[in-house]
């Protein structure tokens, strides 16, 4: 009798904690709740901006902006979307509003220093693209801007064909040009 009692209690506590085992996971947090609905979000807009729907993806980044104003991906994003539908005003609008919630924005630092670039504004431009190389010194769009700004725009070739190699190294697909830009640089210095 002391043996099926024994083995009753084993069975049980078999079972009891089998049941630990298989228990289902806590439910997640609200901010993890949040923070996949924004990336889900987020990713539909991207989407939407690749697949060349510029209205779709506007819509999206817009309300993703609003609903989350501390977070400065959407609106760079809406400066990229201002800027290739050439509307400076409202692209540079947006850059420095992402700018405010992240200083190093990389893209937004960028696109303000082509923007500065096209007024003339040679020198604001050069803040820009050293202020986005600062943040990420292998930004190869900076770099490449940067290089464009010190050698056709202010006449220095010898800092622009360091930075020509550094794109070089930089980019993953570099542009097909490079190698006739630092010729043309080498040879007017």
């Amino acid at each position: 009798m002391g043996s099926i009692k024994a083995c009753g209690l084993c069975l049980f506590v078999m079972f009891s904690l089998s049941g630990c085992v298989t228990a289902p996971a806590p439910p997640e947090s609200e901010a993890e709740v949040e923070q996949t609905a924004l990336e889900a979000s987020f990713a539909k807009a991207v989407s939407a901006m690749e697949e060349g729907n510029l209205a779709e993806a506007k819509t999206r980044f817009e309300q993703l902006a609003s609903d989350y104003p501390g977070k400065a991906g959407p609106m760079a994003n809406l400066g990229i979307i201002a800027f290739h539908e050439e509307d400076t005003e409202t692209a540079k609008s947006w850059f420095e509003r992402t700018l405010a919630v992240n200083p190093e924005n990389v893209q937004a630092l960028n696109h303000l220093g082509v923007i500065a670039r096209n007024a003339g504004e040679f020198d604001e431009a050069e803040r820009y693209y050293r202020a986005a190389l600062s943040a990420d010194p292998n930004y190869a769009p900076a770099i490449l801007n940067l290089a464009f700004l010190l050698d056709i725009y202010l006449g220095k070739p010898s800092e622009a064909v360091d930075l020509y190699e550094r794109y070089q190294s930089a980019a993953s697909e570099p542009h097909p040009r490079l190698e006739d830009w630092i010729f043309d640089a080498k040879n007017r210095i």
